[in-house]
């Protein structure tokens, strides 16, 4: 059963590609020369505006792709298991049985986890990108903003972004799980109702 969610695929792909304009646009007031520029790729491979403009297109692809899998083509796999324990290990390893404290062994189906870094990638980096565009913004404007500067200057190239994408797809992948749960719940419910059985969690 797929997941199908084509309002959020949407939606992730609508935000990140506002945000990306609004990057190239601050940064283009901020440093027309790119001599501020910091993204470590662009440093290493292009050297103008037109390969910082590859560059975002090529990633904005690879975003929507992310995004797709994670919002549209994801197949949830269909399971009876109604412990979150259990589920974990169907959907992990085909047995309800196999459970592994916090994963530590490689999985025998890679979809559920690659669904899960895909979805949760896409919510977050919208908002981690969004962190580099209100820098810009910040500086353009001349803004004090102190202690935002320090923590920012505190992070390696000063790339929060990245800091935030981090985290944020780690504490989401948390989210995935209680989502996928409990989309599995609402379908065992449905197929219950549709046999006629009295549901009694």
């Amino acid at each position: 059963m797929k997941t199908n969610n084509k309002e959020g695929f949407f939606y992730s792909c609508f935000a990140y590609l506002v945000v990306t304009v609004l990057d190239l646009y601050f940064t283009y007031l901020g440093t027309p020369n790119l001599a501020l520029e910091g993204n470590p790729l662009y440093n290493v491979v292009f050297f103008d505006w037109g390969g910082l403009i590859t560059l975002n297109l090529i990633t904005f692809a690879i975003y929507v792709l992310i995004s797709y899998y994670g919002f549209v083509g994801y197949k949830r796999p269909v399971t009876k298991e109604t412990d979150l324990k259990r589920y974990l290990s169907y959907i992990s390893f085909g047995d309800p049985n196999k459970y592994v404290a916090m994963m530590w062994k490689a999985p025998k189906y890679w979809a559920p986890q690659i669904a899960c870094l895909c979805w949760s990638v896409a919510i977050i980096l919208p908002f981690a990108r969004l962190f580099i565009v209100i820098l810009w913004f910040f500086l353009i404007m001349k803004i004090d903003a102190t202690i935002f500067y320090t923590i920012v200057a505190s992070i390696p190239m000063g790339r929060i972004d990245v800091v935030i994408a981090i985290l944020g797809a780690w504490g989401l992948s948390f989210v995935w799980i209680a989502k996928e749960f409990k989309e599995n719940l609402k379908s065992i419910e449905h197929r219950k109702k549709k046999e006629g059985k009295v549901i009694d969690w």
